[in-house]
């Protein structure tokens, strides 16, 4: 489950309640109208829609608008007031021109007749939905949580789809036209979209739910009493809108399982059952159900064993599905309709599928390749495939998609990379697992030096430390000597700092960027003779900018470091981490990257301490 909280604005009054909002399996059309308060077609084309939307079966359709910034002047209130997500709807279908109404997302028209409205309605009335969608909305004061239930009851080839959730105004009215079209009523106005109009990817797989649920303040410029919540549910590969809820005066239905499977050749029953799981407050009408076997089919009957009747809530009734030896294999949906004493009409469906059953093979990271039966797939796909048949699975690796490399671990059952599976009559799922390596990326400044970095240009697994380096500290470009100054890294466990040999881990894609300058910055012996003592000097100049010199004396071959500290007594800088012969050495700082402030340097042998004060001053 995603929450997200939005802060808008507070309202005065203080409420709080809680109204349960549902769809049940069978369709809720969604039109959605693009329009604006500047667009005089639209003026001309909106009352026309908006009659229709009065008079027709709020269980059966539902609407929003979207507003848009043309035609000119492009001030339309209602789009100034949330551009992100009127634009990013827009982009959707590609619109490009206004009044364009959208029926489900796959019929569109430019404004029309009452007749034409009524046919594309009519074109997708009673398609039956593959989805159910039950929404929790619960008001606190200001704050409004809406929660959403997505059930999958049938088989979708492609399951890949996006769950929105839209806070609409039932209709914001203006004294007078708010702008050039002389429109001053709008209805069904999109107001916010949770979290945003991107909305939040789904796959929607037969039998499972998925559960989402977004926070929101309601804004003092809306109508509290005319604000609703309106689901629904896009498919991505088609943009068709399969299913969509807003508050409803009577019950919601769903089913469970929503599929079983059955062998062919002989008879047999499958148990299932019908739940109503929420009414609206106040309802109390007991339904009744039937039902049908579509396609309908000889030999396949249902029953209803301890009646057909729920009267009272929460509650569900069980069915037995049947068939005999002369039922052919396929998959059979059916359709149960449960109507309440008043009329009211919701469906919902159990799929029961004879020598059939469905098989789930994905990828657990989005947009992976795999193989099934020699054909690529990119995106969980869902087979509807005989009992007892045989197929291929190939999970390819490795893939790599930028600065990502994805390698190939294991399949869930356990399977090779590419493996045969036979389809039996229990679950049927198949996930591809991969791991992730990150590539470390190595670069210099300036660009175009003569240097190679080492462990650069590699994918690297997730947590593994890993050395990067340098081919050469000193190099000649353009005739100039540049000389190796610092690292300076970006990602999660990237490595910043003067050390030539640096360690990182790749938590990320990590990019190190190796400084130079043509300042000397480094070790050097700067003298033949060998000193009888140890000895460390005062940096000179001091104090100074950017660039200092460290003089300190080695008497006998030993393991010495030079540590730079801030005044807080953090390191800041290694220096000399190294084994030196007997001799005078200097070691050439550059503290570019250094604040102005008061630093200590410490030298450390097997026999010698010593610690010195410099000053960087800017």
């Amino acid at each position: 489950m995603r929450k997200v909280i939005f802060s808008l604005f507070s309202l005065l009054c203080i409420v709080s309640f809680q109204v349960n909002n549902a769809n049940a399996g069978d369709r809720k059309v969604l039109i959605e109208r693009f329009t604006s308060s500047t667009c005089p077609p639209c003026a001309t084309n909106n009352p026309t829609l908006d009659l229709f939307l009065s008079n027709a079966d709020p269980n059966k359709v539902t609407s929003i608008s979207y507003h848009m910034s043309w035609p000119a002047p492009g001030n339309d209130p209602m789009y100034l007031s949330n551009q992100s997500d009127n634009d990013t709807r827009r982009n959707v279908y590609g619109v490009s021109a206004i009044p364009d109404w959208f029926f489900d997302g796959v019929i569109s028209m430019f404004g029309g007749s009452s007749g034409q409205v009524q046919s594309a309605f009519n074109t997708r009335r009673d398609i039956l939905s593959p989805v159910t969608i039950i929404v929790t909305q619960s008001i606190n004061g200001t704050n409004v949580n809406v929660r959403a239930e997505i059930y999958c009851e049938s088989y979708l080839a492609s399951p890949n789809a996006v769950i929105h959730m839209a806070v609409i105004e039932d209709h914001a009215q203006y004294p007078s036209p708010p702008v050039t079209n002389g429109e001053s009523t709008f209805h069904d106005v999109m107001r916010k979209m949770l979290p945003s109009a991107a909305g939040t990817p789904v796959v929607l797989i037969p039998g499972q739910k998925t559960t989402v649920e977004y926070s929101y303040l309601m804004n003092p410029s809306w109508n509290a009493s005319l604000i609703r919540n309106l689901v629904f549910v896009q498919q991505s590969s088609s943009q068709e809108i399969l299913n969509s809820a807003l508050p409803t005066t009577n019950f919601n239905l769903i089913s469970f399982p929503s599929y079983k499977t059955v062998n062919q050749g002989q008879t047999q029953s499958a148990n299932f059952k019908a739940f109503i799981p929420s009414v609206a407050s106040g309802y109390n009408s007991p339904v009744d159900f039937t039902y049908e076997v579509s396609p309908a089919t000889p030999g396949i009957s249902v029953e209803f064993p301890s009646g057909n009747t729920i009267s009272s809530f929460p509650d569900s009734l069980s069915l037995v599905a049947t068939s005999n030896a002369s039922v052919p294999a396929g998959e059979y949906k059916i359709v149960l309709s449960g109507t309440s004493a008043t009329g009211v009409v919701h469906k919902t469906i159990v799929n029961y599928l004879v020598g059939k059953n469905y098989c789930i093979i994905g990828t657990n990271r989005n947009n992976l390749n795999f193989m099934v039966d020699n054909t690529s797939y990119s995106s969980t796909r869902v087979f509807p495939w005989d009992l007892n048949s045989s197929h291929s699975l190939e999970a390819l690796s490795p893939q790599t998609t930028g600065n990502y490399k994805y390698i190939f671990t294991n399949w869930s059952n356990g399977g090779t990379q590419l493996q045969n599976i036979n389809i039996g009559t229990t679950e049927n799922i198949y996930t591809a697992n991969y791991k992730v390596q990150y590539r470390l990326l190595g670069q210099t400044s300036p660009a175009g030096l003569p240097v190679t970095i080492t462990g650069a240009g590699v994918y690297y697994d997730s947590g593994l430390v890993n050395n990067i380096g340098l081919s050469a500290l000193q190099v000649q470009h353009n005739g100039n000597t540049y000389y190796f100054q610092r690292w300076s890294g970006t990602g999660l466990g990237s490595y910043t700092g003067p050390n030539p040999v640096a360690n990182v881990t790749n938590n990320s894609v990590i990019v190190q960027t190796a400084f130079f300058d043509t300042i000397n910055v480094g070790i050097s012996n700067y003298s033949s003779s060998v000193p009888d003592r140890f000895a460390l000097y005062q940096n000179y100049p001091n104090p100074f900018n950017p660039a200092t010199n460290i003089k300190f004396d080695i008497a006998k071959s030993t393991y010495t470091s030079i540590i730079i500290y801030n005044v807080t007594g953090k390191e800041v800088a290694s220096l000399v981490k190294q084994n030196l012969a007997p001799g005078k050495y200097q070691y050439t700082l550059d503290a570019s990257n250094f604040p102005s402030g008061i630093y200590y340097y410490q030298i450390k042998t097997d026999a010698y301490t010593e610690i010195k004060k410099m000053i960087v001053l800017k």
